[in-house]
């Protein structure tokens, strides 16, 4: 073990970088601070030097995730500036399975994330959204497209497999005529297609909103 003094010349950004391998190797239910710190060769109180609690490394964790978002450039249109970050984040979400809740956990996790919020209420004013409603859409916008990310990596958005087939071919026709149809499209629906439908429905919705506020 090394001493705390030694520890203390780590980097914050070290220590989230080494925390997402950690996190990424054995999921939230293998990760802790000791852990972590024996990982690195410290002593827990080192890590928490840093960060204070286990919150705060969480934190540094996602933002850590933030900082390799890129937005598109600004002279792009509103919609495909909020087209290319939702297509950043589920990158992210593939790129880092068991890590990528952390982006729901906190309401802003840092500088990287302010940017990307900033870049959101200018899309959203550019658009037409008034003032008042664009803390709501801005939050709603985060849901889901981390939502649906969250849902692909953990396995709910992804066609269905040879059990859920079975199960709905079990069901009463009269009681879930239109389930019974549609299931054979569910066999075949690539998790990209409800990604991109999801979000294109979101932002007609951005689009539609702001329509009615001008009328």
């Amino acid at each position: 073990m090394k001493n705390n003094k030694g520890a203390r010349g780590l980097s914050r950004e070290a220590i989230a970088e080494e925390a997402l391998a950690l996190m990424e190797e054995g999921g939230d239910s293998g990760f802790t601070i000791r852990k972590l710190a024996a990982r690195m060769g410290y002593d827990p109180m080192s890590i928490l030097y840093h960060f204070k609690s286990k919150d705060g490394v969480l934190r540094a964790m996602a933002d850590r995730m933030e900082g390799q978002i890129r937005p598109a450039p600004p002279d792009r249109p509103w919609r495909g500036r909020m087209r290319h970050l939702a297509d950043q984040y589920r990158s992210l979400a593939l790129r880092y399975p068991n890590s990528f809740w952390l982006m729901q956990k906190f309401l802003h996790t840092g500088h990287a994330d302010f940017l990307h919020m900033e870049m959101v209420h200018g899309a959203l004013t550019e658009a037409g959204i008034n003032e008042r409603d664009i803390p709501a859409l801005c939050l709603g916008w985060y849901g889901c497209i981390t939502g649906l990310a969250v849902g692909e990596t953990g396995g709910l958005i992804r066609p269905a497999e040879a059990v859920d087939m079975a199960e709905v071919a079990d069901l009463p026709e009269k009681t879930y005529p239109l389930l019974k149809k549609a299931m054979p499209l569910y066999n075949d629906l690539a998790p990209s297609t409800v990604f991109s439908l999801s979000v294109e429905v979101f932002l007609d919705g951005i689009r539609e909103r702001s329509k009615l506020q001008g009328d």
